[in-house]
């Protein structure tokens, strides 16, 4: 099902209502007890950081990007409207393991960790781990040359594990806006994160006093495979999520990358979707239910 213009416009301004909604009533646990609504229509929140551009930006009363787009598509074709609320990294698994929400869509890398608590389908999207420097800076252009200096990488991402060298200093911050503005103001030599993600603070950042750069062919750490995290046990939902992400792939994914992360796309012509989309199959090896 293609969506168009208008459609995500109305989602979104639906989905905007009911954060209103949401915070107006003090919180959202009270209607979360399953992933999807048992009847043709409802609401599923969904938990998402709200400062990642390209990926999920909540800003004057508009959400755009990648995570967005996913979560209006899977509410089209699943008959919810996605209510969207702030998380940090290091909270994900708690808003699910709590019933605060009903799906995590939000950079979320599939681990094993991470799969003793909840279940994920996917993946959307694959990535390496890189790093996000000022654009005139060029003194990391080797692995090696990470050693000796001060890197940024957010609490409870799967970047914040990879074992750094020896003299290699890592600061950890709630959040990616955190890292980005230490960086922009000196405090760090480098944003550490998925390479994916970090594009979409080149384009945020490129008409600023410090621009900013993924640095290339430098990468660190295991790729990285972003899912959508729900609660343990509701291998029906699961299901219904995974038919309707693999759907999502062949349809709206290539148009999607394009629209919310043009520097990605700039950065390898030809090959984008090669290094970042992952195989629409793929879902049945990666995902905790099968379909």
């Amino acid at each position: 099902m293609a969506q168009t213009l208008t459609t995500r416009a109305g989602l979104a301004l639906a989905a905007a209502v009911a954060l209103v909604a949401a915070s107006a009533c003090g919180g959202g646990k009270d209607d979360d007890k399953s992933v999807l609504p048992e009847g043709e229509t409802g609401t599923v929140h969904i938990a998402t950081a709200f400062d990642q551009p390209g990926f999920n930006l909540f800003n004057s009363h508009h959400y755009r990007g990648f995570d967005m787009d996913i979560a209006f598509y899977l509410g089209e074709e699943l008959g919810f409207t996605p209510k969207f609320q702030d998380v940090t990294h290091a909270q994900r698994e708690r808003e699910l393991q709590e019933g605060s929400a009903g799906m995590v869509i939000s950079t979320y890398s599939i681990t094993p960790e991470r799969e003793k608590k909840i279940d994920f389908v996917g993946p959307y999207l694959m990535t390496s781990q890189g790093f996000l420097v000022r654009k005139d800076y060029d003194a990391i252009k080797k692995e090696k040359d990470i050693d000796g200096k001060t890197l940024c990488a957010v609490e409870g991402t799967t970047p914040s594990r990879v074992k750094m060298p020896s003299r290699t200093v890592m600061n950890e911050a709630p959040d990616y806006s955190t890292c980005v503005r230490k960086l922009q103001q000196g405090g760090v030599d480098a944003v550490f994160s998925d390479e994916a993600l970090l594009y979409g603070y080149v384009e945020q950042k490129k008409n600023t006093k410090v621009p900013l750069k993924v640095v290339p062919n430098v990468n660190m750490g295991l790729l990285n495979r972003y899912g959508i995290g729900i609660p343990k046990g509701h291998p029906d939902d699961c299901r219904r999520i995974l038919k309707a992400l693999r759907k999502y792939l062949v349809e709206e994914w290539s148009s999607d990358i394009k629209a919310q992360l043009p520097a990605l796309v700039a950065t390898y012509p030809g090959n984008w979707e090669n290094r970042f989309k992952p195989d629409p199959e793929d879902l049945n090896t990666y995902s905790s239910c099968r379909a």
